[in-house]
């Protein structure tokens, strides 16, 4: 299993369905330019610095058939600037600025913060994979968030205030607007040309904000869906043959676990400090922080539990019974928020989307193990024997006559 979650991590920062829109837009211009690019499935999008203002394509991957494409300068739909283009029967390309005061059908911005101006030289229509080009004002951005958006279906008109339906697919990620363009990587005009020798795609790098996410994933999901697992299993397992269970129980929890998710959830704060500077703003944050507490709750109360046992107790105690559902239900939690964070969190900050392998190893996963740890119910007999002769024998030692 720690092998395939590495799998995962690799899969993470190879995304094959992410492809360099560098190797993909001609680029014929001076050295010294500088700017970004970044694709996710559906559309590529890139930026050149050229003086006092900023070209943008939007360019089709061809996966889908295009009805409309948008981008939008900020991390949330809920009043960013939008730029949404679209091409007409009649081989014009309509240009309508927009904004929205949440998740709806943006309305047209009469008086957007910068103006968005057709690039016809830098624009094409035809093929399938159509590109759109605008130029607009450059502001004071290096680091540009981006969030877009890919429709299938044609506005009703070429008007800048055409209805839109609603998109197939949105997200965000960040342009680097300080890079510098190289001039010699040129290709031809497809984003998916670069296809015709050696692999069939090429993948772009992660942002470093992007490997800290992915790596906080990586690392958070060994913590608490390998590790607390195998913890959970040291004590199902090696408790009725062995009288030292707890100490592997305790050190594989505590002392191993322990470090990883601390580095894991470590590594996701500093992610998100240096992507959006918020915190505890969404479903994904919020489940994060309260399972990261309550697994110190739950380490506290083990420990507790070994340490003060009742005295002249017949029974186990009810705060064991507590102990075990309490941590199986901190894994079960666990298992929630990594789907919540591969399926809502990662596509949302980076606007990339998830192989398919990952899907496959976390459904395996949360079927195989509680097939293992009911399995291990099997000892419970066993269990309940054991401690009913250890119980026998400390109540004969209690009322045996001293000798004196």
């Amino acid at each position: 299993m720690l092998h395939s979650l590495f799998t995962i991590l690799s899969l993470f920062l190879h995304f094959g369905v992410v492809r360099s829109f560098n190797d993909g837009v001609l680029y014929e211009r001076a050295d010294g330019l500088t700017g970004d690019s970044n694709c996710v499935k559906l559309m590529c999008i890139s930026a050149t610095v050229n003086g006092s203002t900023v070209e943008y394509v939007l360019q089709s991957t061809g996966s889908q058939t295009l009805g409309w494409m948008a981008m939008g300068f900020g991390q949330t739909m809920e009043n960013s600037p939008m730029v949404i283009m679209w091409p007409n029967s009649d081989s014009s390309i309509t240009v309508s600025q927009r904004s929205a005061t949440s998740e709806v059908m943006p309305t047209v911005d009469s008086s957007p913060p910068r103006v968005a101006t057709l690039s016809t030289s830098l624009s094409s229509t035809s093929g399938t994979e159509p590109k759109l080009a605008y130029t607009i004002a450059a502001n004071s951005d290096t680091v540009q968030h981006v969030i877009w958006a890919f429709g299938t279906n044609a506005p009703s008109s070429a008007a800048v205030d055409a209805t839109l339906q609603q998109h197939l697919d949105s997200g965000t990620f960040t342009l680097d607007l300080t890079k510098t363009i190289d001039s010699n990587s040129t290709s031809s005009s497809s984003p998916s040309s670069s296809s015709g020798s050696g692999s069939s795609e090429s993948s772009i790098p992660l942002t470093p904000e992007q490997k800290l996410i992915a790596a906080h994933a990586i690392i958070s999901a060994i913590g608490f869906l390998l590790l607390l697992p195998a913890g959970a299993f040291t004590a199902r397992f090696l408790r009725t043959f062995t009288t030292v269970w707890f100490k592997g129980h305790f050190a594989v929890q505590f002392f191993i676990a322990g470090p990883v998710i601390i580095t894991g959830v470590a590594l996701g704060i500093s992610a998100v400090t240096q992507m959006d500077n918020m915190h505890l703003n969404d479903v994904h944050k919020k489940w994060g922080a309260a399972i990261f507490a309550l697994y110190f709750v739950q380490c506290t109360l083990g420990y507790a539990i070994h340490k003060l046992k009742p005295k002249n107790s017949q029974r186990r105690p009810p705060q064991n019974y507590f102990h075990a559902v309490f941590g199986l239900l901190i894994i079960g939690l666990a298992f929630y928020q990594v789907r919540t964070g591969y399926t809502v969190e990662w596509p949302l900050k980076t606007g990339l989307a998830i192989p398919n392998a990952v899907h496959i190893v976390w459904y395996v996963w949360v079927v195989l193990l509680p097939v293992l740890y009911f399995a291990g119910l099997a000892l419970l007999p066993r269990q309940f024997r054991q401690e009913g002769e250890r119980l026998a024998q400390k109540n004969y030692a209690s009322e045996s006559p001293r000798v004196l």
